[in-house]
């Protein structure tokens, strides 16, 4: 359909609007596929060509265009935030009320530490929601890579990456905001760039294919994508290894698809939960399968993310845990409704929050027993 499109051959309709908007962009059929179709690059294009040929009154609603508006101005979103805990009290619409679950997030305090002196650098990606809606999450990466020897700089200058205004079809947009990013990177020098949310790490390891037509930025971005990597696999790599303690919970983990399926660093999340001793991580069948957040697809197709939650929380409900552990701000507001709706007590949070609190747990026990010593 998207080739017929493009070759002229049949307009831009409804039905090709359908298949493309009802599609998660996971991209776990590019994994999958035998020949190695690249997906995404056909779901763009056609995404591009849409959003080029509809009517401005057919394009984004109110609340996904605002969204993507707030991703520019991270305090804003953050302020926003705020005052959606307390929209429960609030008299507004049905379909809107249902999802405020996802914001009853309460941030929590990270104590930064003295370590030893780093042997390696990282460049910290700050990210749009994540460091918004989840700041805590972000600096408890920070102070734990901090430990495990990293010196970790947040480059001053850097944007939302532009994975959501990209994936709804706003291409010029997204390139500005990588083009941002990649400038304010550069000046950190070779350090290896590392982020906290899925999505986000997928969409900067591609620059160098977003910018590839781009003559004045397409080496640039390639350099920057070289340079991409997860906060996992960085902190699984580190100069110094890190001990974790837990408290003698069940954990679950809801992987990251994009995390999982482009960067091809889904296994390290599910690696360092295990490490926490004392604590048992429980393997869920569909772990790495999507939730059905999928950027803003839990606003926009709301019936369908919620079969996809509901069975996604049916598997997880079945090992009955005390955390659900994330690794992207979309999945963490997408399980938080899940838990909500399915009346579990079950927390959830983000890995590096989990992971912190385990480490100085670690940190405290093995001070006592020098103490005795």
């Amino acid at each position: 359909m998207v080739e017929g499109v493009l070759n002229a051959e049949i307009a831009a309709g409804k039905g090709l609007e359908d298949s493309l908007s009802y599609c998660l962009g996971c991209r776990a059929c590019e994994t999958a596929c035998p020949s190695g179709v690249q997906y995404h690059l056909v779901l763009e294009a056609g995404r591009q060509v849409l959003d080029r040929a509809r009517p401005g009154h057919r394009r984004l609603t109110f609340l996904p265009r605002t969204l993507l508006r707030l991703t520019r101005y991270p305090k804003r979103l953050s302020r926003l935030a705020r005052l959606g805990r307390r929209a429960a009290a609030w008299p507004i619409p049905a379909s809107l009320k249902e999802l405020t679950p996802m914001l009853y997030y309460e941030p929590e305090s990270v104590t930064m530490s003295r370590h030893a002196a780093a042997e390696d650098a990282a460049a910290f990606f700050d990210g749009c929601v994540q460091e918004a809606l989840f700041g805590d999450a972000n600096e408890a990466a920070r102070e734990l890579l901090r430990a495990a020897g990293y010196d970790v700089v947040s480059p001053s200058g850097q944007s939302c990456c532009g994975a959501l205004a990209w994936h709804a079809g706003r291409t010029e947009e997204a390139k500005r905001l990588a083009r941002t990013n990649i400038a304010a990177f550069e000046a950190a020098g070779d350090a290896a760039v590392v982020n906290t949310a899925g999505g986000c790490g997928a969409f900067l390891s591609e620059y160098g294919e977003i910018l590839a037509d781009d003559p004045r930025w397409a080496e640039r971005a390639e350099r920057f994508s070289q340079r991409v990597q997860d906060w996992t696999r960085a902190l699984e790599s580190a100069p110094r290894r890190l001990t974790f303690q837990g408290q003698g919970e069940r954990v679950v983990l809801q992987n990251s698809c994009h995390l999982l399926n482009v960067e091809g660093g889904g296994d390290a999340p599910a690696r360092l939960a295990r490490q926490a001793v004392g604590d048992t991580f429980v393997p869920v069948p569909g772990q790495d399968r999507c939730c059905g957040s999928a950027g803003i697809y839990n606003i926009q197709h709301p019936d369908w993310a919620v079969r996809l939650l509901d069975r996604k929380m049916t598997e997880v409900a079945a090992v009955e845990p005390d955390r659900v552990l994330v690794v992207n701000p979309g999945c963490q507001m997408q399980m938080t409704w899940g838990v909500h709706r399915e009346g579990s007590d079950a927390i959830v949070e983000h890995l590096a929050r989990y992971l912190y609190r385990a480490f100085r747990r670690a940190q405290a026990q093995a001070q006592s027993s020098d103490q005795v010593d």
